[in-house]
């Protein structure tokens, strides 16, 4: 310890002796003496000033650093903060994007089908309607039977009963018609490129919804097609050239009796040029069934007797009943039946004249247009007057005897554009109908 004490006085004593500072000032010198004690303060306080600056210079130091170590990294989190903001508004931006995209195919697909739809809806009540005429037609034929009275022996089972016939499989043909509507669809689809799970089912099932409804077309097509041609064996059963009496459809008529302004069916959603082209076909079948369906009402199918009675005289040449030994023309056909019986027409129609004729008696025409007449003659009462309107099976008088006539019967007859016809063939054609 005193060793120590020894160092540190000769260490003072060393750097720290008396020092005199001399200072002269006009010609006066002046000096300070500056002892030990003294010079250790100033140097301590000339060290602690020393001290005090350096930790200054560095806590200045570390705070800059500090500060911008602080600033480098709010810098960083705001870049990172904008570029995860960047992101969101992007992904935000894509699925506005996507769901426009997706709301306009939504939107576009439904107008199309709607429009689809209302094409559809329209094609099937028309030929619901037509249908139902038919089956009433039937039925009403039904009720008068054959030539003799017979009646359907099938059950009664109404007008063409005709099965859909497809030159393919259902499935096959199914599956060529989903194809093609993929096809359209495809075409169609500007926003095919864009892909995602909600458009690529709504996708699809507007393409299974598509190949349906072009399918229903081709099923409607081809059962108008089927029962036409059945209608067009039935009216040439009669005997009468078809082309007299069917008025050619209007959708076939293209060069006559059309017109209006020009709408483009694209523009109007109803579909592509393929589902166009199936619903123009399945029409025009529609239309030529129509035009059938309208002949057909107009045609005398029906016997002008729905009680029981009995064929009595064809028409042709035979012997005259009240001149046994003399041969006339017969222009008509004979039925017997109880006295009064009820004399109906035989299709809908005006009547053309009702009274007293010589040699017929009591005698009813009636004009069913398209050309065709039908006399009903010998009757005992008359129940129609001129100019009344009739359809099938109204009354228009009652068996009976008048005129020149061995008993009770009517005379029935079928004109075509002034021309007799044997209106037997007429009732058998009306029998394929109801037996159909």
């Amino acid at each position: 310890m005193g060793r120590r004490s020894g160092k540190v006085s000769r260490f003072i004593s060393r750097f720290f002796k008396e020092r005199q500072i001399y200072h002269r000032s006009d010609g006066v010198v002046h000096f300070i003496s500056m002892s030990t004690k003294t010079q250790i303060a100033l140097a301590t306080v000339v060290g602690a000033a020393l001290l005090w600056v350096a930790y200054a210079s560095v806590n200045v130091v570390f705070k800059e650093q500090i500060i911008v170590a602080k600033e480098r990294d709010s810098r960083i989190m705001e870049t990172t903060y904008n570029k995860r903001l960047h992101d969101a508004q992007r992904a935000y931006d894509d699925v506005n994007a996507m769901n426009h995209i997706i709301q306009r195919n939504f939107d576009e697909t439904m107008a199309d089908i709607s429009a689809r739809h209302h094409l559809l809806r329209n094609m099937v009540e028309r030929k619901v309607t037509i249908e139902q005429g038919l089956d009433a037609l039937a039925s009403g034929l039904a009720q008068a039977g054959g030539p003799s009275g017979e009646k359907p022996k099938n059950s009664n089972r109404i007008m063409i009963d005709v099965k859909t016939s497809e030159p393919t499989p259902r499935q096959s043909r199914l599956s060529a018609l989903r194809k093609e509507a993929f096809l359209e669809a495809r075409d169609g689809d500007g926003d095919e490129m864009i892909s995602s799970e909600a458009l690529d089912a709504m996708r699809q099932a507007s393409t299974d919804l598509h190949a349906e409804q072009m399918l229903l077309l081709a099923a409607i097509e081809s059962n108008a097609v089927d029962k036409k041609v059945h209608l067009e064996q039935v009216l040439s059963s009669t005997g009468v050239d078809v082309g007299l009496l069917v008025t050619p459809a209007k959708i076939s008529n293209v060069a006559f009796a059309q017109g209006g302004p020009f709408i483009d069916p694209a523009g109007a959603n109803i579909g592509s040029p393929r589902f166009l082209q199936h619903a123009g076909r399945a029409a025009e079948a529609i239309d030529e069934l129509e035009a059938f369906y309208a002949a057909l009402k107009s045609i005398p199918l029906s016997s002008p007797l729905t009680v029981s009675r009995r064929y009595t005289s064809g028409f042709g040449i035979r012997r005259d009943p009240l001149s046994p030994d003399r041969y006339a023309s017969h222009y008509g056909i004979d039925f017997a039946a109880p006295y009064a019986s009820p004399i109906t027409a035989t299709a809908e129609g005006v009547v053309k004249s009702a009274g007293r004729r010589s040699g017929w008696g009591l005698m009813v025409e009636v004009d069913h247009g398209n050309g065709f007449i039908t006399r009903y003659a010998h009757m005992s009462k008359i129940t129609v007057r001129r100019g009344q309107k009739v359809g099938l099976h109204d009354k228009v008088g009652e068996l009976g005897n008048s005129g020149r006539s061995t008993g009770p019967h009517i005379h029935y007859e079928v004109l075509f554009r002034g021309k007799h016809l044997n209106p037997k063939r007429f009732i058998e054609a009306g029998r394929y109908v109801f037996e159909s």
